[in-house]
């Protein structure tokens, strides 16, 4: 059996403005450093063998400090790598509420493909073919893969064997943990989104995320009568 950890990549600028990266070098901003270094804290007694990132910036930080604290080796896997959204890399999400994908990415993201860019299902089958190679590859060692959001929770849909529809009910928060056991025949989903936590500073980034999101949702208030 190998022990397959699934790592997000650590909080930056724009996850909290809630602006659409992509692909493009966005850095780790002190609270996703410090994320990546508590990540490092957890893993460091379990005998990693080897670190696999996708080459996006963010992640690829991420991996850097996972790698120097952990003593281990690092490799970029292009597989790995973040969702290409097209248009809508460097855009806010609330500029886009209005756009007639938006509805298809909530209600049907099995057949979506973002203008531009890539398929849903594509990033899908992209992420499950690392982690297959990573079972034949390495089947008796403990493996870290970080990589994003969207691309890590579609590969534990597959394994949970949940319908690709129902993927977005997964949450991977940033500097997120989850744990896949892999057997010669069959994969075990062994944790999902574990978030090391250092004191309250974990409750204290979500909150100001939480607020803004509840604020757009709020229905106008009412006119004086």
């Amino acid at each position: 059996m190998a022990l397959l950890l699934l790592v997000r990549h650590g909080q930056t600028d724009d996850n909290l403005a809630g602006r659409i990266s992509g692909q493009a070098a966005v850095p780790l901003n002190a609270r996703g450093q410090e994320q990546a270094r508590a990540v490092a804290q957890v893993l460091a007694g379990l005998g990693v063998h080897r670190i696999f990132s996708s080459p996006v910036w963010r992640a690829r930080q991420t991996a850097e400090i996972l790698a120097a604290q952990l003593g281990v080796a690092l490799e970029e896997v292009v597989d790995l790598r973040e969702v290409d959204y097209g248009d809508w890399e460097g855009k806010l999400f609330r500029d886009l509420r209005q756009h007639p994908i938006t509805l298809q990415v909530f209600q049907d993201p099995a057949s979506v493909a973002f203008p531009n860019g890539e398929r849903l299902l594509a990033v899908q089958q992209r992420a499950v073919r690392v982690i297959e190679w990573v079972r034949r590859q390495y089947p008796q060692q403990v493996t870290v893969l970080v990589s994003h959001g969207d691309v890590l929770r579609t590969a534990l849909a597959h394994y949970l064997g949940m319908p690709f529809n129902e993927y977005r009910r997964l949450t991977l928060d940033t500097g997120a943990i989850s744990v896949l056991e892999l057997f010669d025949d069959w994969v075990r989903v062994k944790a999902v989104n574990f978030v090391p936590q250092v004191g309250r500073q974990w409750l204290q980034s979500l909150y100001p995320v939480w607020q803004a999101l509840r604020q757009r949702a709020a229905p106008p208030a009412a006119a004086d009568a």
